[in-house]
């Protein structure tokens, strides 16, 4: 049984993927097994996943519907590592992370779930942006804390039969950790490790309108499936807060983002519904 099954689901991605890999191959731990679950409709990444197999063990499987949850979800059946993780085919991995997270984990015996923190290629966090570098993953934080390609679990957590809700298309991860939660998982959040993952959030210019749409519509669906209306209220006045902030400094374009946020929180808490 391997220690660590890395989940990747991966499509249109070439470049980066191979970066991931890259960096999977120079940790400090050989028994890893990389599934690679392939959303293409092409054999685009046979020559990558070829480059790596002498060194890594890499479980290749087709996806044919397509979606990010789905694809986890294949992962999740398929794998038998001790260590299960879901990092993203454009993110990568700092020198030894896995070796700390192993240690971690021996630490921590009463924990099923770590999620680490997410910074970008020049150290600036770009996931779970909660004020404090360690505490208890809870319901009000879990939004802040839980970032895909942070997470690691238990395969106890995994043996659960939980898996990912492909209807929830954004905020997935802090979805399945907080059913994880409600069936006896215990997690925790820290900030001394971390994953390597592009900055992109609504003030960075790397999101489009929709996008942010989107993003708030699944947070406003995913805290009234959890019953989390107090935390909406406080989600929606930070929302509204920001705006005018932001429009003080004169970035009319960045309240715009942040509106289209806004009212994408909203809608998706009304709705119930995916917007």
């Amino acid at each position: 049984m391997p220690r660590f099954s890395l989940i990747v689901a991966t499509i249109g991605r070439t470049t980066e993927l191979k970066r991931l890999l890259t960096t999977i191959d120079l940790q400090h731990i050989a028994d890893i097994e990389v599934l690679v679950v392939d959303q293409n409709d092409d054999d685009r990444l046979l020559p990558i996943l070829n480059e790596f197999l002498p060194r890594i063990q890499i479980r290749h499987l087709r996806q044919a519907i397509k979606g990010v949850s789905r694809a986890r979800n294949a992962g999740l059946e398929a794998a038998i590592g001790q260590i299960v993780a879901f990092p993203d085919d454009d993110c990568w991995y700092p020198d030894g992370l896995l070796e700390r997270v192993e240690e971690w984990f021996s630490q921590h015996q009463e924990e099923d779930i770590l999620a680490v923190g997410a910074e970008d290629e020049d150290g600036v966090m770009s996931g779970n942006r909660w004020p404090q570098d360690q505490c208890r993953i809870l319901p009000y934080n879990a939004l802040r804390t839980t970032f895909a390609s942070s997470l690691f679990l238990r395969d106890h957590a995994v043996q659960t039969g939980i898996r990912f809700d492909p209807q929830v298309s954004f905020g997935e991860e802090t979805d399945y950790i907080l059913k994880l939660s409600k069936a006896g998982s215990r997690g925790r959040f820290d900030r001394s490790m971390h994953i390597c993952h592009p900055c992109r959030d609504m003030l960075s210019g790397t999101v489009t309108h929709k996008r942010a749409t989107h993003y708030g519509a699944g947070m406003g669906l995913l805290v009234r499936r959890h019953a989390l209306y107090g935390l909406w209220v406080v989600l929606l006045g930070y929302e509204l807060l920001r705006i005018g902030a932001v429009m003080l400094r004169g970035d009319m374009e960045g309240a715009g983002f942040c509106w289209a946020h806004a009212r994408g929180l909203f809608k998706g808490f009304a709705s119930g519904q995916p917007v």
